[in-house]
């Protein structure tokens, strides 16, 4: 209901008098109307196509502007994003703690996506990092994580997840850099089930010991991703361990769901079963495969199951925006 409606409810149950009634209404009309949340994201979109305008520049003329114009511009502006984010950094502290000014997100934000651009130009120009990939990726990981918590920032703390999770899939196959995670490898797999559990731990220890415990929901959810992508990956491409890859990710779901009830976030609700949803799928036409059932047969299967878990998903949603209410 718009507040509009929830005084005339009020006021038609005689619980609020008419001239306060239509002067709150008077007033929710004529008040200025907040675009906070667009500006800020025209802003986070000005800065990616900034850094994409320069690395598009960079690809088609770096022989015209030569390295050393190159390397100096990137880092000249990355120091100055640093500097104005630093000078304007919010106290360090383990609670939500904003920026001192407006534009000190953005110009974080700004001087760590200029730092991949600077590391991976050197490292294209100059090989400066040879064939250690993984110090290219781990380099950044460690820097952005550090930066995301004392600066207190969701989207660093994001890339610097992002980093880490580069770092460890090309530790395990570093002659093998692909841009896409090599799942069909199941040293990676379990490598992924590794480090999400991992980060699961450290976000729950960090939760109760009140470390930046705002960051937690942002790490289960990465987490909860990558152990439940590789889970299904192990479920898909090892069929000797297949099963005992099913049942771990049927437990990790329900101990999503069992967080979505805890923490009131439909979001787990539907990465639980989503994934579940899909293994259990798999394993169900993996296992009858053969058996000489009727094509009628499957896809009655996909009709009742799919109609079960869109009718679980509305009545988790309700219950969750029943209890937030």
């Amino acid at each position: 209901m718009s507040p509009i409606d929830v005084l005339e409810t009020l006021k038609a149950r005689q619980l609020l008098p008419p001239e306060q009634a239509d002067e709150l209404a008077r007033f929710e009309r004529q008040r200025p109307l907040s675009v906070n949340y667009e500006l800020r994201a025209l802003l986070y979109v000005g800065i990616l196509l900034l850094t994409a305008g320069l690395g598009l520049l960079i690809y088609e003329h770096y022989d015209e502007i030569g390295d050393v114009a190159i390397i100096g511009g990137i880092t000249a502006l990355c120091v100055v994003s640093f500097v104005f984010a630093w000078r304007n950094r919010p106290p360090l502290s383990p609670d939500p703690a904003p920026s001192r000014s407006t534009f000190g997100d953005y110009a974080l934000l700004l001087a760590c996506l200029l730092f991949l651009s600077l590391e991976g130009y050197a490292q294209y120009r100059f090989n400066v990092f040879g064939t250690r990939y993984g110090l290219a990726t781990f380099l950044p990981a460690v820097l952005f994580l550090g930066l995301a918590y004392r600066f207190d920032h969701r989207g660093v703390l994001g890339m610097g997840l992002t980093a880490l999770a580069s770092w460890v899939g090309l530790t395990v196959r570093p002659l093998e850099l692909r841009l896409r995670t090599n799942f069909f490898d199941e040293g990676t797999v379990l490598t992924a089930i590794g480090l999400g559990t991992l980060l699961i731990a450290v976000a729950m220890v960090f939760e109760r010991r009140r470390i930046k415990p705002h960051f937690t929901d942002t790490i289960l959810t990465f987490a909860g991703n990558l152990v439940l992508l590789a889970l299904l990956a192990g479920i898909f491409n090892f069929g000797g361990r297949r099963w005992l890859y099913a049942l771990t990710l049927f437990a990790v779901c329900g101990g999503y769901e069992w967080l979505a009830r805890q923490r009131r976030s439909f979001l787990y609700t539907l990465m639980a079963m989503v994934y579940g949803y899909i293994g259990l799928t798999y394993l169900f036409f993996d296992v009858t495969d053969g058996l000489g059932w009727a094509a009628d047969a499957y896809l009655l299967y996909v009709v009742l199951t799919g109609v079960a878990a869109v009718y679980y998903l509305i009545i988790r949603y309700q219950a969750t925006v029943k209890e937030l209410n």
